[in-house]
């Protein structure tokens, strides 16, 4: 998704000030905060739903952060592990405990795989040949540095690759 430019802004303050002239005094006065305030009560913009606004957050909390949020997160019964337990050199998780939260890898699993990768001088192109897939590793290397998702076939390629590498 391409960032938003100034010229967006623009062109909604334009168009409020002209079909809603109220709403643009209000925004020019201080008494409504924010321009996406103000487009939502002009109708021009949607109401973003928790849902949204919880997804945006995880995708710019840092790994620290987010393994914070899981921890709490179990701490209320809502995951049935914190992935924090987990000592990152001690080795690999338990069988039972994923590796990842859906499409994305757990920040403790982030932290074993470049263990690994470190420790057997590995790229990520030479991860995804043991894998048995294709040797671009781009996919992991995004989600090892930007947290990307990864295709369900490479997560569960992950699991059995960690479980041989894990006591080298």
């Amino acid at each position: 998704m391409a960032k938003k430019t100034k010229s967006d802004d623009a062109l909604y303050l334009q168009r409020l000030k002209a079909e809603f002239p109220e709403i643009h005094a209000a925004l020019a006065a201080g008494k409504i905060p924010s321009l996406r305030q103000a487009l939502v009560l002009a109708g021009l913009r949607p109401e973003r739903s928790r849902l949204e606004k919880l997804k945006n957050s995880w995708a710019k909390a840092g790994d620290a952060e987010r393994e914070s949020f899981l921890t709490w997160l179990a701490s209320k019964g809502a995951l049935p592990a914190p992935a924090a337990t987990f000592a990152p050199n001690a080795g690999l998780q338990p069988a039972k405990t994923p590796i990842a939260s859906g499409r994305y890898l757990l920040p403790s699993t982030i932290v074993e795989i470049r263990a690994i990768m470190a420790r057997r001088g590995l790229k990520p192109d030479d991860v995804m040949a043991e894998l048995g897939f294709p040797t671009d590793g781009r996919p992991l290397a995004r989600a090892l540095t930007r947290n990307a998702s990864l295709r369900l076939s490479v997560i569960a390629g992950l699991e059995d690759w960690l479980r041989r590498n894990a006591g080298e």
